[in-house]
């Protein structure tokens, strides 16, 4: 399993477009074959602050997902409306005896 982190910064006023945008593409990846769990999250203290938490059952689920047409949908929607890069971390979970 993966899990990806990905934060974005949305510009004033373009919070609500963000919004739809979000759940637009979040119905639609969910239905996705190797998604494990799609969620978007808002900062409590600066409502344009999103994180999407993804997890992902391979390398091979995360790629067909990047080239979705409503991936790139969303992602041509919301370059208008956010500020600087999307900031992406991948994670993987730590093997363990205790888990």
């Amino acid at each position: 399993m993966i899990t990806i982190i990905a934060k974005f910064s949305v510009l004033p006023g373009k919070t609500e477009q963000f919004i739809k945008a979000a759940i637009d593409v979040t119905r639609e990846t969910r239905k996705e074959r190797g998604c494990l769990s799609y969620k978007i999250l808002q900062s409590e203290k600066n409502e344009g602050s999103f994180t999407f938490v993804e997890e992902w059952l391979n390398d091979t689920a995360i790629e067909q997902h990047n080239g979705a047409k409503h991936f790139k949908r969303f992602l041509s929607e919301i370059e208008p409306i956010t500020d600087g890069d999307i900031q992406i971390d991948r994670f993987v979970k730590v093997p363990s005896i205790f888990f």
